[in-house]
């Protein structure tokens, strides 16, 4: 992979993990608002279920970057 196609493939990922936790973001707070009562459990239980995935996809993709990542010369 050259130099270039790492960078680009590394921005996506940053922008796709950046925009999957806004996505959990609103999604928590959607299902929070449909009950007003229990707001908090309700958000935290929600954005911590998605949130969780997100890191970990974001974690897997960087270490699959990395393992493809050009050598230094």
């Amino acid at each position: 992979m050259s130099e270039y196609k790492f960078f680009l493939f590394h921005k996506l990922l940053v922008v796709g993990v950046n925009f999957l936790v806004l996505a959990a973001l609103f999604i928590a707070m959607y299902q929070a608002s449909l009950d007003p009562d229990n707001f908090n459990p309700i958000f935290f239980k929600t954005l911590f279920s998605l949130l969780i995935p997100t890191f970990l996809l974001g974690f897997a993709g960087k270490r699959f970057l990395g393992k493809r990542r050009p050598a230094l010369v």
